[in-house]
């Protein structure tokens, strides 16, 4: 199955490469480069930012160019942005792209929505891939990326203000290096469960002496409050 690719970022880029060492035939075009082709093929990818991915997509059928099916990469958006092709879809993969790396999709989960047949389209291309689709119902696509963007961007506020105030004691991230990983590896072990330290312990008294320590840096104490706050009305919801 042939695929044209429009967009040469770190997805599109990854993406084609990944497909390519799978013998799958890959067309790439990148307007705002100048670089390769455009033509009819039976699957298009849009690999732009999501707010040219219609105008890319109007561009292209106004200029004549007919695909089966039109799918494009944005967590946030629904297939219905690729109006007027009838045949869409959007393919979001749940992972970090900081490199156009194709062995960054081996593996992954993609969320996938769209119509029928683009649907069946993209799983015949997808079959033989180490790659798991899950479908995601079109009204609750806005909410699955607001989680993608929980477990991918937002861990970085807690991760960055741990960074500074162990910073500030001379401590680098080879320090707490194996603190973060084995938190992480127990929540993916056993989500809630998990936890550990003074929270779990009911230990209210250091909760209050960490706050207190955190005077003056206004911005790391409300951050530390509000996930504190969320974590124990968690518990509290599992102990009811």
């Amino acid at each position: 199955m042939k695929v044209q690719i429009v967009g040469l970022g770190k997805v599109g880029r990854s993406f084609a490469e990944f497909l390519r060492r799978r013998g799958v035939e890959v067309l790439e075009y990148s307007a705002r480069e100048g670089k390769g082709r455009l033509e009819d093929a039976p699957l298009l990818f849009i690999a732009v930012k999501d707010d040219h991915i219609g105008d890319v997509a109007r561009s292209l059928y106004e200029r004549g160019l007919r695909y089966e099916a039109v799918g494009h990469f944005s967590g946030a958006l629904t297939s219905d942005v690729l109006k007027p092709y009838p045949e869409r879809f959007s393919l979001h993969p749940l992972q970090a792209f900081n490199s156009p790396d194709p062995c960054l999709w081996n593996g992954i989960t993609v969320g996938v929505e769209g119509t029928s047949r683009a649907v069946l389209l993209l799983r015949r291309l997808m079959y033989n891939l180490p790659v798991r689709m899950v479908e995601i119902p079109k009204e609750a696509k806005v909410l699955y990326h607001a989680a993608a963007v929980f477990v991918s961007n937002l861990i970085y506020a807690p991760l960055v203000a741990g960074e500074e105030l162990f910073g500030s004691l001379g401590l680098s991230r080879d320090d707490y290096a194996r603190l973060v990983r084995t938190s992480f590896n127990n929540f993916l072990r056993r989500g809630l469960d998990g936890l550990t330290g003074p929270l779990v312990r009911g230990d209210e008294g250091t909760l209050r002496r960490h706050l207190n320590a955190l005077e003056g840096r206004e911005d790391l104490r409300e951050l530390y409050e509000a996930l504190t706050d969320f974590l124990r009305r968690r518990l509290r919801e599992r102990q009811e």
